[in-house]
């Protein structure tokens, strides 16, 4: 079996795409329920809306924070922020040993980190719209942030002690896509039953209608005539 040799995320990755230039959806659905990928995530990925079918960027402990954060720049393939961000944490690891070991554990990700400084740029220009008397932060709005404050929070989020948190949140989500996966399934297993019961029933009516035995016709008894009596 194909799935047996997707031992990392890059392989399982190659595989999804492979299945995908053959057509075969059925492996990719298969795919996504193993690895606990939403149903609205799969169908994006086959539409070609995602590049990737799964998103979570290590499945294994890395050797070393720089290993770590080389493989995630790699694979999240943004020359923004992805690689400012990991190039400042590449020379914190080599600097500060407790930096080093705060990147490396499993639930830190870069992508993470940039989502979290994400929520403190709209904190931050929600707090400043307010201050000028705005309901909230509007559409294509844009505020001035230095580097030394965005890079205080990419500290912040390293330092977070939200490993439970992230455990648990990661434990709901495989729960809610189990759970929309056994819907969507249940549903199709109806909508099947319910086909070939339709099925079933029209066959049965058309066999009782041919072996239904066609009624006689009652023979009238032939009436006489007047001018039969003279005869």
């Amino acid at each position: 079996m194909l799935e047996k040799l997707a031992k990392s995320i890059e392989e399982i990755n190659v595989l999804a795409e492979h299945y995908r230039t053959c057509h075969n959806v059925a492996a990719i659905e298969s795919l996504a329920k193993e690895h606990s990928i939403s149903k609205e995530d799969m169908d994006a990925f086959i539409a070609g809306k995602r590049n990737f079918l799964l998103k979570v960027l290590l499945t294994r402990q890395s050797a070393s924070a720089t290993e770590k954060l080389t493989e995630e720049m790699l694979l999240l393939q943004d020359p923004g922020y992805a690689t400012v961000i990991g190039t400042y944490l590449l020379d914190l690891a080599r600097k500060d040993p407790v930096m080093k070991e705060v990147i490396l554990q499993h639930h830190k990700t870069l992508r993470r980190c940039i989502e979290y400084v994400h929520e403190k740029a709209y904190e931050t220009a929600l707090k400043k719209a307010k201050k000028e008397g705005k309901a909230g932060v509007g559409q294509n709005t844009g505020i001035a942030i230095g580097s030394t404050e965005v890079f205080a929070w990419v500290i912040d989020y390293y330092l977070l002690d939200d490993r439970k948190d992230m455990e648990k949140k990661a434990q709901e989500e495989k729960d809610t896509i189990k759970k929309a996966w056994k819907k969507a399934e249940s549903i199709r297993a109806l909508s099947t039953k319910s086909n070939d019961s339709d099925t079933k029933k029209d066959v049965s009516e058309e066999a009782l209608v041919a072996a239904k035995p066609v009624a006689k016709k009652k023979e009238e008894p032939e009436q006489l005539s007047l001018f039969n009596l003279g005869a």
